[in-house]
């Protein structure tokens, strides 16, 4: 009946060889510190160290954000890949990825009514959703916003969210 002692060495051991690569490692994980978010800390998601580029676009929080997208008060634009679009985005949102798309007029019809218009990529640079919403913005729409934290912020709070292809501009497949 040694199975006890052994199973405690051989924890032991997996700890320590793991707290040492650990420790040798370029990143090491932070062990006994509290885990808070970019978010949390306050400012940190979607900018840069500093003021923000003049052509960025303003920043709106997922709370602010979700709230509006329940109300219906603001249109969404996914500004991710086709794929990624249809794995999972805000609800109603409209497919407009950097690079455009045939329907990219339809899809600007669309959001044309909207007196807010909340863009949002999938990293928390949010330098493409700064692409699109100044692209938007020279297309004549006048309050676009960058949804700070982008898609991985909205999905971690659990606002809406939809699957599937592009309704409005019927995308459903990554262009080239």
């Amino acid at each position: 009946m040694r199975t006890g002692p052994t199973l405690a060495l051989f924890v032991a051991s997996g700890a320590t060889l793991g707290l040492a690569a650990n420790a040798l490692s370029p990143h090491p994980a932070l062990v006994g510190r509290p885990v808070v978010s970019v978010a949390e800390a306050g400012g940190g998601a979607c900018a840069a160290p500093g003021p923000l580029p003049a052509t960025a676009a303003p920043r709106i929080s997922v709370a602010e954000a979700a709230a509006l997208c329940q109300a219906c008060q603001a249109a969404f634009v996914d500004a991710r890949s086709a794929t990624e679009f249809a794995r999972g985005h805000v609800a109603n949102a409209v497919h407009l990825p950097p690079a455009g798309h045939p329907d990219e007029a339809a899809a600007l019809d669309a959001l044309r009514g909207h007196p807010l218009v909340v863009v949002y990529d999938g990293d928390y640079s949010c330098a493409v959703a700064d692409d699109v919403a100044a692209r938007l913005r020279r297309a004549g729409l006048g309050d676009v916003r960058v949804l700070a934290g982008a898609w991985p912020a909205w999905a971690a709070a659990g606002a809406p969210a939809a699957a599937g292809a592009c309704g409005v501009c019927g995308v459903a497949e990554a262009h080239p």
